[in-house]
């Protein structure tokens, strides 16, 4: 059967100027920091402990349902779809272990049970002649199975994971009704693949088109970051304490950033370009903190920003230099500069991160002068 490749070219087009790349870098780092916790070579020892969603480090169930959310989203289930699970129910709150008796009837044999199934699809997804059929018939849970794939083996899933969605865009794109569904997450692949515009983007970009087109098409994107709604009150700054502050977290917020960036770039699929990532912190001249890759040929600045909340309503704020704003206008630099804007917690320690194009942000922001370099010279007296 063939695979579609003739989407709209204007389409296509029109949804890659308004796409919001924060979304895909984003994703990317999630899957990052998921095979940097879980490679694929550590699943035959992996632990119960390890594997349940429910306690409160972040395990192999935690990081595929909820801290991969932004690759694709399974959440809305019970935890019955991972096979067995720490917590408790409706009708009995004690925090134990739970499982799907048709696993078995402890939650050892259980636990046994979905590990080997688990094992038995990282095969299925490895082979060279994908078994549609049985990878269907895994007994791990379908939206589970289909985001446990496109994690492992993007080059082969697309991070499309229900079921519904995927037979719906399947049959929109005339590969037939009631196939397996891993065979409409392979074709979905295979078309971002044959079309000449697309091949070239991410996973989650195409998954966010094809939703956008098929699934979501009467639903308004919102932007990540928007002008703030209230105006901010004119407030006295004390530079110096400005100055005290950013010292502070500034090393916390970079050192953040570029693990991030390790772990977005190994998401991507490009761990080889992490050695090659440049540190030009102590070199303010460039105007930016990391030099690195938004792909194979095309480089990234990085400028990192720690973010502080404004009160009242008025939104978040940093401090830009004046050689920051320059290098990030340039023609050289102006499309590929980036700010990774980074949340601190209560604790004071860095919880979050926000990647954004310069060009994204200034477009949906305001900027105000808030310091000046007075440079002069004393002239000399002949007196």
């Amino acid at each position: 059967m063939a695979t579609r490749s003739s989407f709209d070219t204007v389409q296509l087009q029109a949804f890659d100027h308004a796409y919001d790349v924060t979304h895909e870098d984003i994703a990317a780092q999630t899957r990052g920091e998921f095979l940097k916790a879980f490679p694929l070579g550590s699943l035959p020892k992996i632990k119960l402990d390890d594997y349940v969603i429910g306690h409160q480090q972040p395990t192999f169930c935690a990081h595929v349902e909820a801290k991969t959310r932004p690759w694709a989203n399974i959440q809305g289930a019970t935890s019955e779809k991972f096979g067995i699970y720490f917590g408790k129910t409706k009708s009995d709150h004690n925090r134990i272990y739970r499982f799907t008796r048709r696993f078995g009837a402890t939650k050892e044999d259980a636990f046994r049970s979905v590990k080997d199934a688990l094992l038995a699809l990282i095969r299925l997804g490895q082979v060279s002649d994908l078994d549609f059929e049985a990878i269907d018939a895994n007994p791990l849970s379908q939206m589970f199975k289909a985001k446990i794939l496109s994690l492992y083996f993007p080059e082969r899933f697309l991070n499309v994971c229900s079921a519904e969605h995927l037979e719906m865009l399947g049959t929109e794109l005339g590969y037939g009704e009631d196939r397996p569904a891993s065979e409409y997450q392979h074709r979905l692949l295979l078309a971002k693949l044959s079309n000449r515009i697309t091949r070239g983007w991410s996973n989650p970009k195409f998954m966010a088109f094809l939703y956008d087109t098929y699934v979501h098409a009467d639903r308004k994107a919102t932007p990540t970051v928007q002008k703030p709604r209230k105006k901010a009150a004119p407030r006295k700054v004390n530079f110096e304490d400005v100055q005290n502050q950013r010292d502070a977290i500034g090393k916390a917020a970079e050192e953040f950033a570029l693990e991030w960036e390790r772990q977005r770039l190994d998401g991507v699929g490009l761990p080889h370009l992490i050695s090659k990532i440049e540190d030009r912190r102590d070199r303010p001249g460039f105007g930016y903190d990391f030099l690195s890759h938004t792909a194979q040929r095309q480089q990234r600045y990085i400028e990192v920003k720690a973010v502080g909340k404004l009160p009242n309503g008025e939104g978040h704020r940093f401090f830009l230099s004046d050689n920051e704003h320059t290098v990030s206008e340039s023609a050289g630099h102006r499309r590929a500069y980036f700010f990774y804007l980074v949340f601190f917690g209560r604790d004071g320690k860095p919880e979050d991160l926000r990647p954004i194009s310069a060009e994204e942000l200034y477009q949906r922001s305001e900027m105000s002068p808030a310091s000046y370099v007075v440079r002069f010279d004393f002239g000399r007296s002949d007196s």
